[in-house]
């Protein structure tokens, strides 16, 4: 029950679905090179025990969405998104598909406020199900995932609200989001508007920040980290000219994922622009973010 925003896929892939087995089966040489170029030479292996899990994954995670599925139909979530008795479900099964791909979790500080709008940094395809498994949070998605097999039906039924990049419709998205806000949901969406390698934040587009002054709520940021025998994780973030399904086939492989989520203190919206509240929330992630890169430097 995703609602994924920043995954770029071929026309190859869009077509047939997304998931296509031999696809995740025979990779990616992209892909490899830019892990082994971060990673060292000989870094990427894939043996026995790869292929295996690899193939154990994958048919857990077909099995997975075809029950988000039939929940959506069995329990009316499909015609009901955001009524909040779903949010514990949805939540449910994120948990259970971070399980499945060997995603452990570490949260540092916790939200004090119960209604909130909610940013954070973007990295990968995974940080919706991160933050869906630790957060009841409504997502913010490009409307192409909309139109995605699968996936873009589960995204709708959890309540995912789409925005067309590009169109001019923030303020109408900004209006809806603002509706959501004011009978008590959270709603999280990714300023930056696209994904990075976790190291540094681009610059937040400010316009859906109007959405928290509109509803006179507060702003939580939180920050993701994934890592890796302590440094920043190269294999997770899905940047540049990464494709889903030969990423997807490399996180499968991985024994485990890593991901630490920092949830920062929230401000109050009112009292300033959307501009300007866009700057302050940026310029706090962005310290914050410098201090944990840093901290990882140390321990490598």
């Amino acid at each position: 029950m995703p609602g994924y925003r920043g995954i770029a896929m071929s026309d190859s892939e869009r077509t047939s679905g997304a998931f296509d087995i031999q696809s995740l089966l025979q990779g990616s040489d992209h892909v490899q090179a830019r892990r082994q170029a971060l990673m060292g030479s000989g870094a990427v292996k894939i043996g026995w025990r790869e292929r295996t899990r690899l193939i154990v994954r994958l048919s857990a995670l077909m099995l997975h969405l075809a029950l988000g599925g039939t929940l959506a139909l069995v329990t009316g979530m499909i015609l009901m998104p955001h009524h909040r008795r779903y949010r514990a479900l949805v939540q449910w099964w994120h948990r259970r598909l971070c399980r499945m791909l060997g995603v452990r979790m570490v949260v540092y500080g916790q939200s004090s406020v119960c209604s909130a709008l909610w940013v954070s940094n973007h990295v990968s395809w995974l940080d919706i199900p991160v933050l869906g498994a630790l957060f009841p949070v409504v997502f913010l998605s490009k409307a192409e995932v909309a139109r995605w097999p699968v996936v873009g039906q589960l995204a709708r039924a959890a309540g995912t609200v789409f925005i067309k990049r590009g169109s001019g419709d923030s303020r109408q998205v900004s209006n809806q989001l603002a509706d959501l806000l004011r009978v008590g949901h959270n709603v999280l969406f990714f300023p930056e508007g696209t994904t990075t390698d976790g190291q540094a934040l681009r610059r937040f587009f400010h316009r859906l920040f109007q959405a928290g002054l509109d509803a006179s709520t507060f702003i939580q940021p939180v920050l993701i980290c994934y890592r890796r025998e302590g440094s920043l994780d190269p294999w997770v973030p899905f940047v540049g000219d990464d494709e889903f399904v030969p990423h997807a086939r490399q996180l499968l492989m991985l024994d485990r994922v890593q991901v630490e989520v920092h949830v920062l203190p929230a401000l109050a919206a009112q009292g300033r622009d959307a501009r300007a509240l866009a700057q302050q929330v940026e310029a706090g992630m962005r310290q914050e973010l410098e201090k944990i890169v840093q901290a990882s430097a140390t321990r490598s």
